[in-house]
């Protein structure tokens, strides 16, 4: 779920795919998968890292900001297919809502294109991409701000921007994201932490090491590297050991609605959290339409950073979208860490809910035509709420 709405977005990934795999055949001497960075050169900050799921060819990376423009058709880009990537690969180590105030996750990742010019265009598109991040990663419990830096000098062109999350009570998730045009390449270093000073310690050491493995790579030195092992592709389904989240979610009658129409409901990947399930219902009683998404994460710590910073953000890309500003709900009285916001702009509705309970936690989108209260908000937290205690051991 944490990924439909961008995945709606780029819905060309299927021709860069393919234009991606053409082109590597006809440059089988590039190994592009030796040039991310693996453990070995990440340093003490990453040292500790896991390899995750984000990680591989970048066609066919469905995770990650670089890999969503990488999905653009290269004629949206570039304005013709021939300015498309040849091909890619990324290397992403750690888990960004572990809650640590240190480095919580690196990823680095390589693109290579027919011309140094088309190289240099692919970097101002995702320069032009990165700027729209308040939409992308944005949420009304934790809003966004940029800061335009400057990456180390390595490569010809290069960008950098501080990406800071922040919410209450929690420390800010912050992503700096540098990116390099090195000839016909593009190289791109994304440090994830929970301070502003600790991606900003090892960017710069972790850049230069990027840089100097493409230098290696196109001069034959690193002929005897091999790429780490990627980790299985994540499965859908009930997590082991946790609870069937089906049973956690709202039924048609906590809303008003006295039958399902349109009920969609199951399980899909959504890693780092081990289990996710979503719901759609159409009508939905009180309103006319309602999402719900319950993930059950490795901690509560997790479930925690995990929904306030990644499980509304679908929901909130919808927000900006509409329009409208957010009104917080005070959810206090309903317990399980609620949070609430409300729109109401032109006719139009929408209420968006978190809730957390242990290793679940879970994000409400809910919109009308009718003009919603603040009591209605209220309540639907509290009915998920109670879903969600009555269920869970």
């Amino acid at each position: 779920m944490r990924r439909i709405i961008l995945a709606a977005i780029v819905v060309g990934a299927v021709l860069v795919s393919a234009t991606a795999a053409s082109a590597s055949r006809h440059h089988a001497r590039i190994r592009l998968a030796v040039v991310p960075l693996q453990t070995a050169q990440l340093g003490p900050a990453g040292a500790s890292l896991a390899l995750n799921y984000g990680s591989g060819s970048i066609s066919n990376d469905g995770s990650g900001f670089v890999s969503i423009v990488a999905s653009i058709p290269a004629s949206a880009r570039s304005g013709s297919a021939s300015h498309g990537p040849l091909g890619g690969y990324a290397l992403d180590y750690g888990d960004p809502y572990t809650g640590s105030a240190g480095v919580t996750e690196i990823r680095s990742s390589v693109e290579e294109y027919r011309t140094r010019p088309d190289a240099r265009k692919a970097l101002r598109s995702y320069r032009l991409l990165d700027q729209f991040e308040k939409i992308f990663l944005g949420s009304p419990a934790a809003p966004v701000t940029l800061k335009r830096v400057k990456p180390f000098p390595v490569g010809q062109a290069r960008f950098g921007y501080l990406i800071t999350r922040a919410a209450p009570n929690l420390n800010p998730l912050v992503m700096l994201d540098e990116q390099v045009a090195a000839g016909r390449f593009v190289l791109d270093l994304t440090v994830t932490a929970g301070s502003a000073t600790a991606a900003e310690r090892v960017a710069p050491h972790l850049l230069r090491k990027l840089h100097r493995r493409l230098q290696l790579m196109l001069g034959g030195h690193l002929s005897t590297v091999k790429p780490p092992k990627l980790p299985p592709e994540p499965t859908s389904g009930q997590a082991p050991g946790g609870p069937d989240l089906s049973t956690l979610i709202l039924q048609p009658t906590d809303v008003g609605q006295s039958h399902a129409v349109n009920l969609f409901q199951g399980y899909d990947a959504g890693p780092p959290a081990l289990s996710d399930f979503l719901m759609i219902l159409q009508p939905a009683g009180t309103y006319d339409e309602l999402v719900q998404q319950i993930g059950w994460w490795p901690t509560a710590t997790e479930a925690t950073y995990g929904e306030t910073y990644g499980g509304g953000n679908p929901f909130s890309l919808l927000f900006a979208i509409l329009g409208g500003a957010a009104t917080p709900v005070d959810l206090s009285a309903v317990g399980d860490g609620a949070t609430g916001y409300l729109i109401n702009d032109s006719g139009q509705s929408e209420a968006l809910v978190t809730l957390t309970n242990g290793q679940a936690g879970e994000s409400i989108f809910a919109s009308s035509n009718s003009t919603l209260q603040a009591s209605d908000v209220q309540s639907l937290a509290q009915a998920a709420a109670n879903r969600l205690d009555a269920g869970l051991p």
